[in-house]
């Protein structure tokens, strides 16, 4: 009996855990670039029960004492971790000069430990404590020194490893990105054109490596490679005036969480059940006064 409270109870506790994730996810919907976690859930080990002490399936003719197998028996289950999911998200046309989207729904797979992972491209950046990140937040502004950050204020890495900054006077429509990531003032005047920069795009092979430290920022243990969009890696370009959306489906998202609600209370309900059965045990033999 204890045995099921305890199952009852890590039920209750990773679904918990899962409707964090969902959560988190809900609320991240907006965020540009945004990459949904997926919690994944595993059974504990099961056990074997025997019955000792008895005659083997009662059959007459076996020695007592002997083992007799009952089944197996399970012990709940965990919510083990959250796995990002970095399935590309919907791009949008937004007309905004520095809004920058990363399309690489067309990179193939690769076999990395015997399974096939689809590699993804992120924008680099450098953090506040002056490490890289890595994110696909592509909303950018100018801070006030000519720097291209991104909406959370992390400058924007060129393919020098160095932060790009523009010192010349201009508009934001007098900035052109190309599909390859090369930053150019005043494309249409050939008289004033000039490079200011070439964006950082770094390519993760198997991006499960990666660890998220904030909502919308990755850091691997070992520097991700830089690559150049174009004809060297035809499977990925940038889009200049598109915003890469969240790929967190509300609708699925809402009905999982009420799905998870329900799980939840299905196991309230069973240590409701084995509650009100011990109750009933422990007042066996109760002396009355």
């Amino acid at each position: 009996m204890i045995r099921g409270l305890y199952s009852a109870a890590s039920g209750m506790f990773s679904l918990e855990r899962k409707q964090e994730t969902l959560a988190d996810n809900l609320a991240n919907v907006q965020t540009p670039g945004y990459k949904k976690d997926d919690a994944v859930q595993r059974a504990f080990p099961k056990l074997l029960l025997q019955r000792i002490n008895d005659f083997q399936n009662g059959n007459v003719g076996k020695v007592p004492g002997q083992k007799a197998q009952i089944g197996e028996l399970a012990n709940g289950v965990y919510t083990q971790e959250r796995i990002p999911n970095f399935t590309q998200g919907t791009l949008v046309q937004t007309s905004q000069p520095l809004d920058v989207a990363i399309e690489d729904s067309g990179l193939p797979l690769q076999n990395v430990n015997g399974k096939l992972v689809k590699s993804s491209a992120f924008f680099t950046v450098q953090l506040a404590n002056g490490s890289i990140g890595y994110t696909r937040n592509g909303k950018w502004d100018l801070d006030a020194n000519g720097n291209l950050v991104t909406s959370e204020g992390y400058k924007i890495l060129g393919s020098n490893n160095q932060p790009i900054q523009i010192t010349d006077s201009f508009n934001k429509e007098d900035l052109s990105i190309s599909n390859d990531g090369q930053v150019t003032l005043f494309a249409n005047d050939p008289a004033k054109t000039k490079v200011v920069g070439q964006i950082g795009v770094a390519m993760a092979q198997n991006p499960n490596d990666l660890k998220r430290i904030g909502g919308n920022v990755y850091q691997s243990d070992t520097p991700l490679q830089y690559v150049q969009a174009g004809v060297a890696n035809p499977g990925f370009s940038l889009q200049q005036g598109f915003m890469e959306q969240s790929n967190v489906d509300a609708g699925q998202t809402i009905t999982d969480m009420m799905t998870t609600v329900r799980g939840y209370e299905a196991n309230q309900k069973v240590i409701g059940v084995y509650d009100t059965s011990l109750q009933q045990l422990f007042s066996v033999g109760k002396i009355n006064g």
